[in-house]
This record gives C-alpha cells, structure tokens and sequence, in this order.
C-alpha cells in the first residue's frame, strides 16, 4: 500500500503530464548539498513527467520528504536535466517481489528547465528514424506500459500491448511481432509460460524475447533463458539499453 502526502499530489495532477520513459540518475542528498557522486546514482526510467513532477521506480524505499537529486535524460538535449525533488509518496509495485514507485515533487526550476519541460510535455518526441518492425510488449502495469510504449514508437518502432499472459500468446500469434518485450509476473499465463509456448513452437520459436522484470535471482533468469528467452533485464532499467538491446535482437533475427 502506498504512503501519500495531502495536497501536493493533487496539485501534481492538475497540470498536464507526458506518459513516456525517459532516463533518469538519481541519488538521495545532503541538506546542504545539492550533488551526488555519478557512481552512487541509481538507473530508471520515469513513468510520467509535468511541470511539478514525475514518478520514477526504484528498488529503495526512500521515506516521504526524502530529497533526491536528479538528472533526466531528454533525448535531443545534449546535458541532462538536473534538478532537486522531493520524495511525496510512494507505492509498492504490486505482484513483484520487490520495487518501488515514488511520487517526486520537483524543487524550484530555473526558466530555461521549466521551458524545457514544458516544450517536452506540449511537444511529444518525434522518431528521428522509421522502422517497419512491429514490437509486442506485455506488462500488467499500465501505467509503465504506456510509457515504454511512448519512447518505443519515439524510436521509429510500431508497438502492440498487452496486460497480459493469454492475451499476450494469442495477440502474438495472430500478429506476429518481430520481437517480444515480456514482464514474468502476469494473469492468467505467467511470463514464463508464455516464453516457453512461444519458444517451443516452430511457427514462433525465430521470434526474440526479452524478459523485463522485478525478478532478479539468478535462478530467475536461469530458467527465463532456459524457456529459450534472448535477453534478461531487471527493473528499474535503463531506457536507453532497452532499446540497444531491442535493436541488437532484432538485427541478428532471421525474420530480417
């Protein structure tokens, strides 16, 4: 159950927000100072920005009032963006074995981040690229699947979803995606089921899956690539070697 503040959250969600996975480093801060070593920041992705804040997922609990640095990767902009929040609320990531999601409340912007921002909210990011690959990606958490699904079609790729397991077999078969994104924790057929009826089938066996969970014992992947999965990453992740890792798949795939 989620721990949440009084009136920030609503004043949050009165100003219009982008649902796409952007980058993010961030670490805990000194009262005094607003830095953090690169070394010590932990990788995600956002789920959804606006013009007072954003939410992010994380493996650490960090307590309601917590201050974090940030610095956000805006794709097109040659340096981060960085900046000072504030932790407002959190949420276990529900049906994973752990992760967090947290609620941060930006600190006070200079001009030029806050029209940053707000270009990048009026202005969703146009594909500098066209593909004709077609990508399946399966998560029973809306919220992050749309936001993946926004920086996935941001990089020129044509995106089907699913929430879950048995709609997630039958949209592939009937479709035929080029590659396969694949959360482990889902209704009705869990991840792995889904991998090892695909993998195990001729018809589809060619096409890539990359798993994308909260799961992250060995014993996990072990078995994940065992099914016949091509790649194993863990949230939180980084968008960008997601989609290093989609475009290394797909180039050596025999679909073409």
């Amino acid at each position: 159950m989620g721990t949440h503040t009084g009136g920030n959250g609503s004043e949050r969600r009165r100003h219009p927000r982008l649902n796409i996975a952007l980058d993010v480093a961030f670490g805990p801060v000194g009262s005094t100072k607003a830095t953090a070593e690169a070394s010590s920041l932990e990788r995600t992705v956002t789920v959804n920005i606006s013009l007072s804040g954003m939410c992010l997922y994380t493996d650490v609990l960090y307590p309601v009032g917590t201050s974090l640095y940030c610095a956000m990767t805006i794709p097109g902009r040659s340096s981060p963006l960085e900046f000072v929040g504030t932790v407002a609320w959190f949420q276990k990531v529900s049906q994973e074995p752990h992760g967090y999601k947290l609620g941060v409340e930006f600190g006070k912007l200079t001009a030029k981040d806050r029209a940053v921002l707000e270009r990048l909210i009026r202005e969703p990011l146009i594909s500098s690229r066209q593909s004709s690959k077609k990508l399946l990606l399966v998560d029973d958490d809306v919220e992050l699947a749309q936001a993946i699904k926004v920086r996935l079609e941001s990089a020129g790729f044509a995106v089907l979803t699913a929430t879950e397991g048995l709609e997630a077999l039958n949209l592939c078969r009937a479709e035929r995606p080029h590659l396969v994104i694949l959360d482990l924790m889902l209704p009705k057929l869990n991840g792995y089921e889904v991998c090892r009826l695909l993998k195990f089938d001729q018809k589809f066996h060619q096409i890539p899956i990359i798993v994308l969970t909260a799961r992250s014992r060995q014993e996990d992947k072990e078995l994940c690539y065992a099914m016949g999965a091509d790649a194993y990453i863990t949230k939180p992740f980084n968008g960008v070697n997601l989609l290093a890792k989609v475009d290394e798949l797909l180039a050596k795939s025999p679909q073409g």
